[in-house]
């Protein structure tokens, strides 16, 4: 992604600009068995919550304006519950996320709730900084969850975090472009173009902009892993099962880099459009002063495209297929510090926040998607955007579980520099895609070494 910071200057995080805090800082590893050490810090004899409980928690989120209403107004309904428990809501500084965290941590004094992402969670789950929720929550708590969202949450079978929302991509296309060309975007999932479909069309909206075709939501470094729905919907994976072994460098692994390479060396994708190249303002302006007819990127962006073009300018489709429908893993989930004194109430706030009303509050409210699976499959009144956020809820059905399991891996981050250095020298033309392949199943050999 671009800055941490927003663009209009009031410090405020767009939706997921926070993942640029997820670079792997140079002390982490280090820190990790000092974390562990210490894991086991004083918590507070307080195994349940009733109405005589009494604590004081601290829960961090990104500076996102309507979602730190939201959490406060999750905490004023706690209390009307426990009146002993006060909750406060601060903002998780701008900046290294990971590198706040880690200090906070080794210092002992990190917030007691840490909102973080699928990418973070392997890594603060591995070296102690969060701890197992498992004796905080009901048995079988995890069954109302969608499986891959579940399961993305443990580490060794251990729960470290309660997924809280998640979000994904789709393909925004210009309403001018499409009647200037004749295309009738796909009406349904199960009608989304294919990948030599979108190629076609590409070709011809590149003629009617008389410059690009594509814009891909590449926001920095580390958002390379945003590429991997082109692997896997290709019948590809980064990684085994094993979480070990490098998966990349075969038939599949090949083709798929080499077919996105393609849109540049063809000039579809503009070629600035870089994983390192790009930052949000400059992506988001190739589609928005029409150097481009087509962008894959989040639902957490329509905001910014709203602003800058009319409702009756642009929409949303779903992404393309190939093997199979594949998109991006976005979204967050509610962990427990080792720090916390009060784990008990700390999780049982946790499970409050996600429990199925307040899900549903603020995925509607605060323009999110749920991940409980009685709200994945019902039509939910979102505040805006109500027909663009249906078919991102489609989409999101479609994020491949063994791609969300190799995310949160605790060396993801690791892998991931891996990825954006690798896909980076290969889409500006300096390395073939075999050994972009290669060197990226050695780069994760490395890196999980």
């Amino acid at each position: 992604m671009s800055s941490p910071f927003s663009s209009s200057g009031d410090n405020a995080l767009t939706r997921r600009q926070v993942f640029r805090y997820a670079a792997a800082a140079a002390g982490t590893v280090a820190l990790g068995s000092t974390l562990a050490a210490c894991s086991t810090g004083a918590a507070s004899s307080q195994a349940t919550v009733g109405p005589n409980t009494k604590a004081d928690l601290v829960l961090t989120t990104w500076n996102i304006a309507a979602d730190i209403v939201t959490y406060k107004k999750f905490a004023a309904d706690y209390k009307k519950k426990y009146p002993g428990v006060n909750i406060k809501v601060q903002v998780t500084p701008n900046g290294d996320f990971n590198q706040y965290l880690s200090t906070q941590l080794a210092g002992g004094n990190a917030p007691d709730i840490i909102r973080n992402t699928w990418q973070q969670i392997g890594r603060w789950a591995a070296n102690g900084g969060f701890i197992a929720l498992d004796d905080y929550l009901p048995k079988d708590y995890g069954k109302d969850f969608g499986s891959t969202f579940w399961s993305a949450a443990q580490l060794d079978g251990k729960v470290h975090g309660v997924p809280q929302h998640t979000d994904t991509f789709g393909t925004y296309y210009r309403t001018d472009v499409m009647d200037q060309i004749g295309a009738k975007p796909p009406a349904s999932l199960d009608d989304a173009w294919t990948w030599d479909e979108l190629v076609s069309l590409a070709r011809e909206v590149k003629k009617a902009t008389g410059k690009s075709a594509v814009a891909y939501g590449f926001e920095g470094v580390n958002t390379a892993y945003r590429w991997l729905p082109i692997l896997y919907m290709h019948g590809g994976k980064l990684m085994e099962d094993d979480g070990k072994t490098p998966a990349i460098n075969t038939t599949e692994g090949v083709e798929a880099i080499a077919w996105f390479q393609k849109l540049y060396s063809d000039g579809l994708i503009p070629k600035s459009n870089t994983i390192k190249g790009s930052t949000t303002a400059a992506v988001e302006n190739t589609f928005t002063s029409g150097e481009v007819g087509l962008m894959m990127w989040g639902d957490w962006i329509m905001g910014d495209i709203g602003k800058a073009l009319p409702q009756d300018k642009w929409n949303i489709t779903y992404m393309p297929k190939d093997q199979s429908a594949a998109s991006d893993l976005g979204g967050n989930l509610l962990s427990v510090s080792k720090d916390s004194k009060y784990p008990a109430v700390a999780a049982d706030f946790i499970q409050f926040v996600c429990n199925q009303q307040n899900m549903q509050y603020f995925c509607e409210n605060d323009l999110f998607l749920p991940v409980r699976t009685q709200l994945m499959n019902t039509q939910l009144n979102f505040k805006s955007n109500k027909e663009q956020m249906a078919v991102f809820s489609k989409q999101a059905s479609t994020v491949p579980a063994a791609m969300a399991k190799v995310e949160t891996l605790p060396d993801f981050a690791a892998i991931n520099q891996v990825l954006a250095d690798q896909l980076d020298l290969c889409f500006i033309g300096q390395q073939t895609p075999k050994a972009t392949a290669k060197n990226i199943a050695d780069g994760i050999k490395n890196a999980s070494s």
